[in-house]
C-alpha cells in the first residue's frame, strides 16, 4: 500500500470513529434524560381560591402522568413550601401515590391535593410552589423537581378598629379618638378620615371633622383624635355616627405601559357607621341646712349635672366620725331629680366630738338616663358646735335634767302656795268659830247696862 492510500485509509477510519462517537454521545444523552424523567409530567391542575389572598389557606391539585413505556413503582410526591407559603398544621407535605403505570395503562395518571397557608405580608403577583417527585423503585428510579406558579392577589383595605368612647355627657368636652387599622396587604397612603353625627348633635371643637394620614403600613393602626362637644339640652339617646375613610389604592394606581409605570388618580372609599350614646351620668351637691330641736340634721341634695336621675337614694355609710342614732335610718329615698332640681333629707346623727370640723360621707345611688345604676360618693366637712349637739349627748342630758329640775321646783312652789292658802283659810274659819261660841255664853250687849 502506498503512502497516499494509507493516508486515505487513516482519514476514513477517523471519520468513521467520529461518526460512531457522535451516535454513542447522542444515545447516552437520551438515556440520561430518560433516566431523569422517564416520560413523567407534573402540572398544576388548579388552585383554590384563584387567585388566593394573603393570609388565606390555599389548596392546590397537582396532576402527575407517566407517558413512558415502563411502570414506575413506589412513587412519592412532596411539596416544599417557601415564602410566601408555609406548612399548615395538620396537613401533610408528602403523598404516597404508589405505582405509575406505563402510557398504555389506566393507572398512568394521579391527582394529589395539598393545602398550605399564604403569608399575610405578601404583595400581589405570581409565586413558585416547589414540588418534588421521586420513587424508591430499584429498577426505574425517578427524581424530578418542578415549580408550580401560584397567583396571589394583594388588596389594600382598612377598617375602623375602635372608637375611644361609647357615650358623651351633654355640655362636657370630650376627646373622641378613632383607630384606623390597615388590614390589607399593601400600605395605605394619603388617607383622609372624616366623621359626622346626625343633625350635628356632636361637633368638633377647635378643629374640623377631617384628619389626614400620610401612611399606614400593613398591620399598623393610626390614631386620630378630636375634641368634641354636644349641647347641654340634647335629649338622652343613641345617635348615629357616620365615618368615611378614603385612601390611594396602590395596586389600582399603577398601570404598566411601554414607558413604565403610570399612576392613575384612583382612590378607594370605605364608609361605616357606629352608635354613640348621648346622656348617662349626672352630678350632685349636698349642703347642710339646719338641725331640728329633735336632733335631726337636715341636708339639701341638688342635681347639678346635665342629666336627670331616677330613683335617687342617699345613705350615710358606716364611718368613724358620725353615727346614726338608735331609731333613725341611715338612708332616705328621694325619688326622681331632674337637672336643676333639689330636695331635702333628714338623718339623726351623733358626732364623735364637738367643736371641730368633722368630715361626713354620703353615698348617692341613682339610675342614669342610659338605664344604668350608678353610685356616687360625696364627702364634705361639717362643724359641730355645742349649740347643735344632737339628742343623746352628755350636754343635752344635762340640759334636760336642768329643765326637769326647774319644772319640779316650780311645781313644789305652787303646791306650797296652795297649801299655805288652804292653811290660812282654815285658821280663819277656826277663829270665826271660836268667836261665835264666846258670844253665846254671855249676855247680849242690849241686856247689859252700864254701871251707875
Amino acid at each position: 500500500m502506498g503512502i497516499k492510500n494509507f493516508v486515505i485509509f487513516i482519514c476514513v477510519v477517523l471519520i468513521g470513529l467520529s461518526l460512531c462517537s457522535g451516535t454513542v454521545f447522542a444515545a447516552s444523552t437520551l438515556d440520561l434524560n430518560n433516566s431523569l424523567d422517564k416520560g413523567i409530567s407534573i402540572d398544576l391542575l388548579n388552585q383554590d381560591p384563584d387567585p388566593v389572598n394573603p393570609g388565606d389557606v390555599l389548596e392546590v391539585r397537582v396532576a402527575i402522568e407517566n407517558s413512558g413505556y415502563n411502570d414506575i413503582e413506589d412513587c412519592y410526591l412532596k411539596i416544599e413550601p417557601e415564602y410566601p407559603f408555609r406548612a399548615l398544621s395538620g396537613e401533610g407535605l408528602t403523598e404516597n401515590i404508589g405505582t405509575l403505570g406505563k402510557r398504555s395503562e389506566d393507572e398512568r395518571r394521579r391527582v394529589v391535593k395539598f393545602k398550605v397557608r399564604v403569608e399575610n405580608d405578601v404583595n400581589e403577583g405570581q409565586y413558585p410552589l416547589k414540588v418534588y417527585l421521586y420513587s424508591t423503585d430499584s429498577k426505574n428510579k425517578i427524581s424530578l423537581n418542578r415549580e408550580l406558579t401560584i397567583d396571589i392577589n394583594s388588596e389594600s383595605n382598612a377598617e375602623i378598629e375602635y372608637i375611644s368612647v361609647e357615650k358623651l355627657i351633654p355640655g362636657e368636652k370630650t376627646t373622641l379618638s378613632f383607630g384606623i387599622k390597615n388590614v390589607g396587604n399593601s400600605p395605605l397612603k394619603n388617607s383622609m378620615f372624616s366623621w359626622e353625627c346626625t343633625n350635628d348633635l356632636i361637633l368638633p371643637v377647635g378643629s374640623s371633622n377631617v384628619k389626614h394620614i400620610n401612611l399606614i403600613d400593613v398591620g399598623e393602626t393610626a390614631n386620630v383624635s378630636f375634641e368634641v362637644l354636644t349641647n347641654v339640652n340634647t335629649k338622652p339617646g343613641l345617635y348615629k355616627l357616620d365615618m368615611v375613610l378614603t385612601y390611594d389604592d396602590i395596586e389600582e394606581l399603577q398601570t404598566i405601559t411601554e414607558a413604565g409605570y403610570v399612576e392613575n388618580q384612583k382612590r378607594k372609599t370605605i364608609e361605616s357607621k357606629a352608635g354613640i350614646y348621648i346622656g348617662g351620668t349626672t352630678d350632685f351637691d349636698i349642703a347642710f341646712m339646719e338641725r331640728s330641736p329633735t336632733g335631726a340634721y337636715t341636708f339639701s341634695v341638688s342635681n347639678i349635672g346635665n342629666n336627670g336621675a331616677n330613683s335617687v337614694k342617699i345613705s350615710v355609710p358606716l364611718q368613724e366620725n358620725w353615727t346614726v342614732t338608735d331609731g333613725g335610718s341611715n338612708s332616705a329615698v328621694l325619688g326622681n331629680l331632674q337637672k336643676g332640681d333639689f330636695t331635702i333629707a333628714d338623718f339623726n346623727l351623733e358626732p364623735r366630738t364637738i367643736g371641730e370640723n368633722l368630715p361626713i360621707k354620703f353615698e348617692i345611688s341613682y339610675t342614669s338616663s342610659d338605664g344604668m345604676r350608678q353610685v356616687e360618693e360625696k364627702v364634705f366637712s361639717l362643724y359641730v358646735s355645742p349649740v347643735t349637739l344632737p339628742v343623746g349627748s352628755k350636754m343635752q342630758e344635762e340640759s334636760n335634767e336642768s329643765g326637769l329640775f326647774s319644772y319640779k321646783l316650780g311645781l313644789l312652789i305652787l303646791l306650797g302656795a296652795v297649801g299655805f292658802f288652804i292653811y290660812k283659810k282654815h285658821q280663819k274659819r277656826l277663829k270665826e268659830k271660836n268667836a261665835d261660841g264666846n258670844w253665846q255664853g254671855e249676855n247680849s250687849p242690849e241686856e247689859q247696862k252700864p254701871e251707875e
